[in-house]
């Protein structure tokens, strides 16, 4: 069995290989948008990509636009400190990661989430979830008890073999890639 490392590596290696990206990227919001879950939400909890990932910027595009709440993550420390705020595409700063994140100011806790859309490096068809490895999304969605936990990957990312887990681990509810949506 591949360690997580070596399965870590492999990921990012054919993630940064897809091609289409953008065009795929907007696939994956329209199975977003076709989500009950996601048309029934208040304040979904959506992510901003980074590092070749699937892009959801097309549906804080249009929230912003129509002036319907979203939150989107902003980390805090190096430490795996992550929150939630609601987020004003007008208003954002680089987190400690430079990646584009709210201001601090409207923090939505995990427990008042109804969905999250949850980027990985991989998933397995059962909901597992191989992340960066710094267990930012880990600490965070063992407090979001109410939310639908979402996966957003390129279907390439989707692994036909179960993942390794472990315990802190969070399964996925659903997965969604440009070949639709997955039921775990």
């Amino acid at each position: 069995m591949k360690t997580k490392t070596t399965l870590r590596n492999y990921y990012r290696e054919l993630r940064k290989s897809i091609s289409g990206k953008e065009t795929l990227s907007e696939i994956i919001c329209s199975h977003v948008k076709s989500l009950e879950i996601y048309r029934k939400s208040t304040v979904p909890a959506l992510d901003w990509a980074s590092k070749n990932e699937a892009a959801l910027l097309k549906i804080c595009e249009e929230r912003g636009k129509n002036g319907v709440k979203f939150c989107l993550p902003r980390c805090l420390g190096e430490n795996g400190e992550m929150e939630f705020f609601e987020a004003n595409l007008n208003e954002m700063s680089l987190d400690c990661h430079n990646i584009p994140s709210p201001l601090a100011e409207k923090r939505i806790l995990p427990q008042d989430l109804d969905c999250i859309f949850v980027p990985a490096l991989a998933f397995d068809l059962l909901g597992n979830r191989l992340g960066q490895g710094g267990g930012y999304y880990d600490r965070y969605l063992k407090g979001c008890v109410n939310a639908t936990k979402i996966g957003v990957c390129f279907g390439a990312q989707i692994s036909q073999i179960p993942l390794e887990t472990s315990e802190h681990d969070v399964k996925m509810d659903f997965i969604i890639s440009e070949k639709g949506v997955i039921k775990c």
